[in-house]
């Protein structure tokens, strides 16, 4: 809801911006949408056509191409993207992946100078993501690509240049390295901390253990990690769960460094003077002896009328070193 996909629709034509101008390469805004393509987050391939007449469609009705060479163009990009193969399967017969790289080549039959990518990530599963950025590697090197995503390790991988929007404006532009490990404005820096870190908020013993699962499961999957570090933090954070009290309100964050893969967990409940992992009676259970074989460290702080519980996960253990 911060203007994101608005922006690019108002540099593909397809929105009138209320004020200001577009330049690309000085020439002014009417005849952009000659040079610029987009690819849509939900890929709005035409279902009843073929791949190959959805690529050759624009080609014949826009640019006035015989069939017979928007073919030979369609098929030199369903090449291109690894889908020659698919010229004549429809949408439907085809993987998420599959579509999105169509949509890709789609946009690409045009000859664009920039090409636009509305979250091209945002609706795939992990092996259909490693197919489209697989394409979007390539195509980096012979196109201009303005992408639009939430997913910060593709942004950080493929972008010369980073916007961070918010609320309809641009807060903070720079260099990969400068957005992502060393923001200067605050929004920006809030924003990075809530996608680089898990959080998950506990208001009672009843609370939603599958959902819970399924968030580190997901967290786990964005850098890589497999089930063994995912059922590794898991039963951390079960056995740390077992030792603090529910009743207050818990909130959890799951944390991963920058520079290696070492992973902490951090859980923050009512201060009520209590140190649960060196009460007497929390020492002796099967719970604190697991919790203490899965951590390197164990610490506890309290501040403000919060305490603060602390475990820097087992890095050997973590990844079956």
């Amino acid at each position: 809801g911060c203007g994101k996909s608005t922006l690019l629709r108002c540099i593909a034509g397809l929105e009138k911006p209320e004020s200001g101008h577009i330049n690309l390469n000085m020439t002014q805004e009417g005849s952009t949408h000659n040079h610029v393509g987009m690819v849509f987050q939900r890929f709005n391939l035409f279902p009843h056509l073929t791949v190959l007449h959805n690529l050759t469609l624009a080609p014949i009705q826009v640019l006035k191409m015989s069939k017979s060479e928007a073919e030979e163009i369609a098929l030199r990009q369903l090449d291109a993207v690894g889908l020659r193969q698919k010229a004549d399967a429809l949408p439907s017969q085809l993987s998420t992946g599959q579509q999105q790289r169509v949509a890709i080549a789609r946009s690409l039959v045009m000859n664009p100078k920039i090409l636009l990518l509305d979250e091209p990530l945002s609706a795939l599963d992990p092996i259909a993501t490693s197919e489209v950025m697989d394409v979007l590697r390539r195509l980096k090197k012979e196109i201009t690509l303005v992408m639009v995503s939430h997913d910060m390790s593709a942004v950080e991988e493929l972008a010369d240049k980073v916007y961070f929007l918010s609320d309809g404006y641009v807060v903070e532009s720079g260099t990969p390295e400068d957005i992502f490990h060393n923001p200067k404005e605050e929004a920006t820096r809030q924003f990075i901390d809530h996608l680089k870190n898990m959080v998950y908020h506990i208001s009672s013993p009843q609370f939603d253990r599958p959902e819970l699962n399924a968030r580190i499961e997901f967290y786990c999957n964005r850098f890589g990690l497999g089930g063994q570090a995912y059922r590794f933090i898991q039963l951390a954070i079960e056995e740390l769960l077992n030792l603090i009290p529910l009743d207050n309100g818990v909130e959890l964050t799951l944390s991963k460094n920058d520079n290696e893969v070492r992973m902490s967990i951090d859980a923050v409940v009512p201060d009520k003077g209590v140190d649960y992992l060196t009460d007497e009676l929390a020492v002796d259970t099967l719970s604190f002896s697991l919790l203490s074989g899965l951590c390197d460290q164990m610490t506890e702080t309290s501040d403000g009328g919060q305490h603060r519980i602390h475990l820097e996960l087992d890095q050997e253990r973590l990844l079956l070193k």
